[in-house]
């Protein structure tokens, strides 16, 4: 059964496994709510982010709580060195139990976050009100899409994440693990890269939100765990992050 523990100011939801699972909460307290909302990051991500741009204000007029995780691997949570889409389910199960989030709970996941809400779907579906998958990862090699589909996707990506996904594809995972933990580093050069991919207006939001700012702690926050995820691996199920 799973428990709930505070160290160092930091929330944690201890699993039946032993295995932590670090969380954010923000917006009304939970006896106010109206919805419950567990939001599941993205590659490169943490708890921080929760859900991005939202405001105390909206959430409180909206009687809306959110749970924000680490994902396993990620930021303060333990990684799980076996992780599946289902088992990854079941950490988010027991994670909404603990934290008395009702017989059904609202979920939102953004990026590698997106495959998570997906498999929810799939295991968990009486246990969801709703889904929101906010520009979800997916797996180009789906076996449901076609070649003329997968080439026009293909063309859209930017080099560096056609070299990441063939690189996910095609490399075996103790090899993933070594550049995970030897040459993914976060700062200021990230976002730099990043800026290349973005529209006019997101640039502008970079200005201001910037290396100086939550998106800099956010990523260092992110690789704070040894074994932290820092690519993907891609496989016949969709995309499985590298614990």
């Amino acid at each position: 059964m799973a428990v709930l523990e505070e160290l160092g100011g930091l929330k944690y939801v201890r699993l039946a496994s032993g295995r932590r699972i670090c969380y954010k909460e923000q917006g009304v307290r939970r006896e106010e709510a109206k919805r419950q909302l567990m939001v599941l990051h993205g590659l490169g991500s943490s708890r921080l982010a929760s859900m991005p741009g939202v405001s105390d204000t909206l959430l409180k007029a909206y009687g809306v709580k959110i749970v924000a995780i680490d994902r396993p691997g990620y930021g303060r949570s333990d990684c799980d060195t076996e992780q599946t889409f289902k088992s990854s389910v079941q950490d988010i199960e027991e994670v909404a139990d603990a934290l008395s989030m009702g017989d059904k709970f609202w979920l939102l996941g953004y990026s590698c976050g997106g495959a998570f809400c997906w498999a929810c779907a799939r295991y968990i579906p009486h246990r969801l009100a709703g889904v929101c998958l906010w520009a979800p990862a997916g797996n180009y090699y789906w076996k449901g899409i076609s070649d003329e589909e997968r080439s026009a996707m293909w063309k859209d990506l930017v080099s560096s994440n056609k070299f990441i996904f063939g690189l996910g594809r095609r490399t075996p995972s103790w090899i993933l693990r070594l550049y995970t933990q030897h040459f993914v580093r976060p700062g200021s050069n990230w976002f730099k890269r990043l800026e290349h991919t973005l529209s006019a207006p997101d640039r502008q939001h970079l200005l201001i939100y910037g290396p100086d700012g939550s998106l800099i702690r956010n990523l260092f926050t992110a690789l704070l765990t040894d074994e932290a995820a820092g690519i993907m691996e891609l496989s016949d199920g969709g995309v499985i992050p590298v614990g």
